[in-house]
């Protein structure tokens, strides 16, 4: 049972650094959950069970993931001003890689902040708006022709004069 003992020690190690708050801290400075598991010495997935079995760290990593972006979005921009003009082109390719990783993180855990919304085309056509139109007006007017034949009246008609 050592994968037991392993969580108990990692549990109570996150409790005596802070619980909630010291994980909430560590993840939404852009510590990873990963960097946490290399600490203890496990897998990112073995972390990240322990944490999330405990609800008030499941809530405290699922809230620290927002700012974990805007974390991400900070190191993207010191990588950025980090280049000076002489740099190289590969130095400014693999810095470009690096930043837009980060930026594809940071839509991925802030979708609302830093998503990327689907596009959504619209094309009108003027001309099937005007054939359109005319079906529509042409279908009005055989109705209203058929409703003013319906309401004609038949009847007899007789000649009178004034004699």
């Amino acid at each position: 049972m050592a994968g037991k003992a392993l969580r108990k020690r990692i549990l109570t190690e996150v409790a005596s650094n802070g619980g909630a708050d010291w994980l909430f801290d560590q993840i939404a400075s852009g510590v990873t959950v990963a960097e946490l598991a290399r600490q203890y010495g496990c897998t990112r997935s073995y972390v990240s069970r322990s944490l999330n079995s405990v609800p008030e760290y499941a809530a405290a990593l699922s809230k620290a993931r927002g700012e974990a972006a805007d974390a991400l979005v900070e190191q993207g921009l010191e990588m950025v001003d980090g280049l000076s003009g002489a740099s190289s082109p590969t130095e400014i390719a693999a810095t470009r890689e690096k930043v837009q990783w980060r930026k594809f993180m940071a839509g991925s855990m802030n979708q609302e902040r830093y998503g990327t919304r689907p596009q959504s085309n619209v094309t009108l056509s003027i001309g099937d708006l005007h054939l359109d139109a005319l079906r529509k007006f042409s279908a009005d007017m055989k109705r209203v022709n058929s409703e003013a034949e319906a309401a004609t009246i038949d009847a007899e008609y007789v000649e009178v004069s004034d004699e």
